[in-house]
């Protein structure tokens, strides 16, 4: 379920980046957040792997 949480707000905070015009202000703070929820099932997955 963490997962799934974290790939919608992922991708919807870096569609939100994407689509904002570059004068709106924190455009960039969206995109890493995004990123970072993205990323972090991965890193889970990888750190228990081990």
């Amino acid at each position: 379920m963490l997962e799934v949480f974290c790939y919608t707000v992922g991708f919807v905070l870096l569609a939100l980046a994407a689509l904002l015009p570059p004068t709106v202000p924190h455009r960039d703070r969206m995109a890493y957040a995004g990123l970072a929820l993205w990323l972090l099932p991965a890193t889970v997955h990888a750190l228990q792997a081990h």
